[in-house]
């Protein structure tokens, strides 16, 4: 085999690889709202896409694997205790997972429920060949309530919601291992921000506060992270939405508010307000250097002038 058609080939097998990592999960939902406090038996409902298969037993057979949720708390009106389910509506009746954790804070949490760990009504069972209808994401108390406004009257609901969630369901086959998605404050977000310097905690487990003023680190436009580095007098220094590294070398004294946009780390020159760039210093070197080389040149005109008399 000449060397392009083993590089054919070899391709072919890294891509195949790949589908197959992939192909141990399906992403059935990923919906981002506000949960509020007149959703009816709070209940919010989401209709299945297109990518969600009509049958869950065929050609993968979902239901001998399990249910992961993720769910992402981005705001929350108290501390509160509270949780979430997830409700297959489906035929002829519905299932239901496992509950999340009980949480009192904003933050990502995430559970796992096998297809047997499923509750539905007595003596009922669902289809699972006819897929699924609508995904009932369900916000509760931790006595099995449905706190909304029609259950338990405004005030007492206003202690659970208004709340922003985003909720990632994913099915995964026996055997395979889940892998979960970015988090809201990893994924592009449309502007041009940098990391704070400040850790995160992991997808999977419980955060702090990571409301308005979140600490996990944000991508740029780009889609590439920031990153930081320290200069040579040891101060923080971010890059821009390029994903290029920071400058590094002398005469980086721009502003401290201030993003450098560096072409590279060997250059020492920074185009940030307030730097000392190498080249326009040389160019005021030899601005000042004219003068006495045409004051040379009318001196010795003079001599030859007075050598001539």
């Amino acid at each position: 085999m000449n060397t392009k058609g083993l590089a054919l080939a070899l391709g072919a097998i890294v891509a195949g690889a790949g589908w197959e990592a992939r192909a141990g999960q399906l992403v059935v939902m990923d919906e981002t709202w506000v949960h509020a406090p007149d959703l009816a038996d709070s209940h919010y409902r989401v209709t299945p896409g297109i990518d969600v298969p009509e049958d869950w037993t065929s050609p993968v057979d979902w239901t001998q694997g399990s249910v992961w949720v993720h769910l992402e708390v981005l705001t929350k009106p108290t501390a509160q205790e509270t949780k979430f389910q997830v409700c297959f509506e489906a035929n002829p009746t519905y299932a239901c997972t496992l509950q999340s954790p009980t949480y009192t804070e904003v933050g990502v949490y995430e559970w796992e429920s096998t297809f047997a760990q499923f509750w539905s009504p007595p003596g009922e069972f669902v289809d699972w060949t006819q897929g699924v209808n609508k995904f009932a994401c369900i916000l509760k108390d931790t006595m099995n309530g449905k706190p909304s406004a029609d259950n338990v009257g405004p005030e007492t609901a206003a202690l659970y919601m208004p709340t922003e969630v985003r909720m990632v369901i994913t099915l995964v086959e026996p055997g395979s291992t889940y892998e979960p998605p970015a988090p809201v404050g990893e994924e592009t977000t449309g502007g041009e921000e940098t990391t704070t310097g400040e850790t995160t905690d992991a997808p999977g487990t419980s955060t702090g506060d990571t409301g308005g003023d979140s600490t996990t680190a944000e991508a740029t436009s780009t889609g590439l992270p920031a990153t930081t580095a320290e200069t040579s007098a040891g101060e923080p220094e971010t890059t821009t939405s390029t994903g290029e590294a920071p400058t590094t070398g002398a005469g980086t004294t721009g502003d401290a508010g201030s993003t450098s946009t560096s072409a590279g780390a060997s250059d020492g020159a920074s185009t940030s307000d307030g730097a000392q760039d190498g080249s326009e210093a040389g160019c005021g070197c030899r601005g000042g250097g004219e003068g006495p080389g045409g004051a040379g040149l009318l001196l010795a005109a003079l001599a030859w002038r007075r050598r001539r008399r």
